[in-house]
């Protein structure tokens, strides 16, 4: 384990999904990216990013021994430390992951994506500025289009203004003992939320949002790859202005 001092910065990579809405019988996070797994990049990411002292990795139950064997000697990793089992919901396999986290050797805890390779590590020193003054931080950009909120039979509702709407990605940041404890209310009381930000919203905690980037994508579609291999060339010019 990777010795820390008091102020360390615990990462959780979510990467337990299957990845079935992507098609094929290989989840999406171990897909290749020019010629790398898709988690590889965002792991090796984090390896290097200053505020990270510790990772552990959230990977499907059925793949955490092959990786272990197969991709991690390929790809050393200083910094991570554990591999755990995901569960049934996004949920689910954040709260195993937080299980993994000693709250007094990490007061502060990222929850980020391990299918989002392409986010600014710098993001992760701001928001450890943010957590001395506020509980709970995550990165988001503002919705270029026009968002309508729609009916159930498929009518336009509303339209909301959309200089008050933000698209919310990863990395988020807290507080690891309130994000412990987020995680145990949420499953003594039975909620279901998307992301560990609208956990903070049920227990009316204040989540600061900080800029983003559009070039933070979340690997979803096929057509993701192809984009990503853009977004890498751009890095490698400097051009994707992150």
């Amino acid at each position: 384990m990777t010795p820390c001092d008091p102020a360390s910065l615990c990462v959780i990579v979510v990467a337990g999904g299957s990845g079935r809405r992507f098609g094929g019988n290989t989840p999406k996070q171990f897909l290749e990216l020019a010629g790398v797994p898709v988690l590889i990049h965002t792991l090796k990411r984090l390896d290097a990013a200053r505020a990270a002292v510790r990772m552990i990795l959230v990977l499907p139950r059925d793949k955490r021994d092959w990786f272990e064997r197969e991709i991690l000697p390929a790809y050393p990793l200083e910094k991570l430390s554990d591999t755990v089992p995901g569960g049934d919901t996004r949920q689910a396999s954040v709260a195993n992951g937080l299980s993994r986290v000693d709250a007094g050797r990490f007061p502060f805890v990222a929850v980020h994506d391990g299918v989002r390779p392409f986010f600014n590590p710098r993001w992760l020193e701001a928001g450890l500025e943010v957590l001395e003054k506020f509980p709970a931080v995550a990165v988001g950009i503002p919705p270029v289009d026009t968002v309508k909120r729609v009916s159930g039979r498929g009518f336009v509702a509303a339209t909301p203004r959309r200089d008050s709407l933000v698209m919310i990605q990863t990395p988020q940041m807290f507080h690891t003992r309130l994000l412990q404890e987020a995680h145990e209310r949420a499953r003594r009381e039975g909620w279901a939320v998307s992301d560990d930000a609208a956990l903070m919203e049920r227990m009316g905690i204040p989540v600061k949002v900080l800029p983003g980037n559009r070039w933070n994508i979340k690997i979803t579609e096929p057509a993701d790859l192809k984009i990503g291999e853009v977004i890498l060339r751009l890095e490698k010019e400097g051009g994707n202005g992150s």
